[in-house]
């Protein structure tokens, strides 16, 4: 059965299956991209395994800050990648609360300050990061509420901008 667009037989599953092995709620997610050196392309070209497909997602960089405008920005995909898990998050825990959802959008911004990339400045890269879910469903205030409270504790993508994680970086030659 579905529910919100979400296969409830998948989800029970999970939650069944990781009462007595935790593993199942472990993932490994890899993205593995290249810069482009030719004129007239986008900046940077990502490929991700999904399933049994593929997608590849072009980047650029901002357009007046050396990109052309012909891909979205860093920036604008982890807006979008904060967006859609914060929506998934928020759509779960109707879903598992056998709520029906008849609309819900989403927008994500940020206030982002680069000075610091050009050494004209030492201030926070991002002052604030904002999510506001818009949900069609006739439930409470307080349901709403809670499913906000929910999304902020649960979705990963939220996690990880509210709390420190752990950053791995290497940079090495060819």
């Amino acid at each position: 059965m579905r529910k919100n667009n979400l296969d409830l037989g998948v989800l029970a599953s999970v939650v069944e299956r990781g009462q007595s092995d935790p593993g199942v709620f472990k993932m490994h997610k890899r993205v593995e991209g290249s810069w482009n050196f030719a004129e007239g392309t986008p900046a940077y070209t990502a490929s991700m395994v999904h399933g049994e497909r593929t997608t590849s997602l072009t980047v650029d960089v901002a357009p007046g800050f050396g990109g052309g405008g012909l891909a979205p920005d860093p920036l604008q995909y982890m807006l979008t990648g904060l967006g859609a898990c914060y929506a998934a998050t928020v759509v779960t825990v109707a879903a598992m609360e056998g709520v029906d959802l008849t609309a819900l959008s989403v927008v994500a911004e940020q206030d982002v300050d680069v000075a610091r990339v050009y050494d004209m400045g030492d201030g926070p890269l991002m002052e604030q990061i904002s999510v506001t879910v818009t949900v069609a469903t006739d439930v409470s205030d307080d349901t709403l509420a809670r499913w906000q409270q929910a999304a902020r504790e649960k979705c990963p993508f939220a996690f990880t901008v509210i709390n420190a994680i752990p950053l791995h970086t290497v940079v090495r030659r060819a």
